[in-house]
């Protein structure tokens, strides 16, 4: 295992074997999110843990632009750097439209260092009514009590079980997975800044541009999310060129944690098409 030297992300390296797999967590959680796909993942691909910048483990300079946007643009360079074979990028709910705005920016400079295929997991692409969580964090003075103290493991368990479907899922085990990064101060004050800076302006401009990307995207669903609804899991499908929309039953908004071997079959098999592209697009 190692971490990527220049990108402000934290990026964890494991496994072996193309194509190889970046993976992008949602707004609140960090590279751990992905840990119960990672055994069966790492052991077919080399697979990049990002935590984005200003949660996990990544650095979280005070002031610092945490926005969606940025964050696709500190994606981009990370994107540059891989070798002949394009990854394939994976991205949870909020990280999926960080892995879209990334793709778009891609595509602008010319194309020749597109992923080569996306996976979308309960993918918060489309502008949306931002869930509670988000719309407190928002509010003066409310928000600022997230500075005082990480949050109690109760109402952190709380927080979880509202976005999933079957609550029993919900355990000791995970709620620590997210509170342990928030212990830090500096950790609480940079995701209390990148709440603020979500807008919904800058994703109507993503998501008005879907159409362009003709790249295979898988779309991943659970059929019970309660965040970003399936309908728009089917808009997405609709206005992708080359998509496939695989719906799980009885799951929310967290696929690889309320049904990971479920939710990892079908990704899987979509890396299994995609093994046979070898090199970077030529772009006249």
């Amino acid at each position: 295992m190692t971490t990527h030297p220049t990108s402000p992300f934290h990026v964890e390296i494991r496994g072996g074997g193309d194509p190889p797999v970046v993976l992008v967590h949602g707004f609140g959680a960090h590279g751990g999110f992905w840990r119960r796909w990672l055994p069966r993942l790492e052991a077919r691909h080399t697979v990049h843990v990002v935590d984005l910048k200003g949660f996990g483990q990544a650095p979280a300079p005070p002031g610092s632009d945490y926005s969606p946007l940025a964050q696709a643009r500190h994606l981009v360079e990370l994107l540059r750097g891989f070798g002949r074979i394009p990854p394939i990028v994976i991205g949870h709910s909020l990280g999926a439209g960080i892995v879209v705005a990334a793709t778009l920016r891609l595509m602008d400079e010319g194309g020749a260092r597109l992923p080569g295929g996306l996976v979308l997991v309960s993918g918060a692409v489309y502008p949306q009514k931002l869930p509670p969580f988000l719309r407190l964090a928002q509010l003066p003075g409310i928000g600022d009590l997230f500075l005082l103290a990480p949050p109690p493991r109760f109402a952190l368990r709380m927080g979880i079980r509202t976005i999933v479907h079957d609550r029993d899922t919900v355990n000791a085990e995970q709620v620590e997975m997210y509170r342990k990064p928030l212990r830090s101060f500096r950790r609480r004050r940079a995701i209390l800044r990148a709440a603020r800076q979500i807008g919904v302006e800058n994703g109507g401009k993503v998501a008005q541009r879907i159409g362009e990307i003709d790249l295979p995207v898988l779309l991943l669903w659970g059929e019970e999310d309660p965040v970003v609804p399936l309908r728009l899991g089917r808009q997405l499908a609709a206005e992708l060129p080359d998509s496939r929309l695989v719906i799980l039953p009885g799951v929310g908004h967290l696929p690889p944690e309320e049904a990971p071997d479920a939710s990892l079959d079908p990704v899987l098999a979509f890396l299994d098409e995609r093994s046979g592209q070898r090199r970077w697009r030529k772009v006249e």
